[in-house]
């Protein structure tokens, strides 16, 4: 069977293989190869969209026509609009709001957060009914949203999660989980503190609240299957900034919260 084009190619990889084309010009997909070190035949995959360019051939397209990295350029772009597609339209605002936050306060009563999840929890949590390879994707877009904490001016984070959440991590990924949490703890910015066991569940469903330098605070809301929500109106997130302190209120001071953790880690 004849290899499929690909049916919805990004406007950035159309555009990569546009300045392909043009610059190759009349010149012969063979002889553009054997100056580049690859095969015709996997020029010819990337400029029908069967392929996507990939890191090494823009560099080198930008070396050999002396672009000046229009080409790596475009395929940064590329890439990052393949990462977007993989993540469900409703998360998208989520993530490009962990961007610019200031303050992010989470509540969690189901799982570990994601910005706080390591590779091999994340790895599972991701790969339930989802193929290994996108798993794969999804998983390095979740490590790099993580990297919000590493900028000159990181987010302050109150996370505030349940004991049973922590406790219910299986026990392969259940130790190094704990030492992320506690980790994490020696950023000046971070708390964490744990609702223990017996505490009434004021919430089923997991939120957070993304205040900002110069805009007004937003809170996102989890759904079923990625289909979670932006709450912008002010009523509603005072509501949820209300909630998030009532719950608060129940959880151990976050010096017992880290004696919680450090004891479940330490637990057989």
């Amino acid at each position: 069977m004849a290899p499929t084009r690909d049916s919805n190619p990004s406007a950035y990889q159309e555009m990569f293989v546009g300045e392909l084309r043009a610059r190759r010009g009349s010149t012969s997909r063979n002889k553009l190869a054997t100056a580049l070190g690859c095969t015709p035949q996997w020029l010819a995959k990337v400029e029908t969209f069967e392929k996507p360019p990939s890191e090494g051939l823009a560099d080198d397209l930008d070396t050999y026509y002396e672009a000046g990295g229009t080409f790596r350029r475009i395929w940064e772009k590329h890439l990052e609009a393949q990462k977007r597609g993989l993540i469900p339209n409703a998360v998208r605002p989520l993530v490009d709001a962990e961007k610019e936050a200031a303050l992010i306060c989470i509540y969690e009563p189901l799982l570990v957060t994601g910005l706080l999840q390591t590779e091999e929890y994340a790895r599972f949590v991701l790969s339930a009914g989802e193929r290994a390879d996108k798993a794969e994707d999804l998983l390095a877009i979740r490590m790099e949203r993580q990297s919000v904490f590493e900028k000159d001016s990181p987010p302050w984070l109150f996370l505030v999660i349940r004991e049973a959440v922590i406790r219910g991590i299986r026990p392969e990924f259940r130790v190094e989980q704990c030492k992320r949490f506690l980790d994490v703890l020696r950023y000046p910015k971070v708390s964490i503190q744990v609702i223990p066991v017996g505490e009434p569940e004021f919430q089923p469903g997991g939120f957070q609240l993304l205040s900002f330098e110069s805009s007004a605070t937003v809170a996102y809301v989890d759904g079923a299957g990625g289909h979670g929500q932006i709450l912008a109106d002010p009523h509603d997130v005072l509501g949820l900034t209300v909630l998030f302190n009532v719950i608060r209120s129940a959880a151990l001071s976050a010096a017992d919260s880290e004696n919680l953790i450090r004891t479940i880690m330490e637990s057989p």
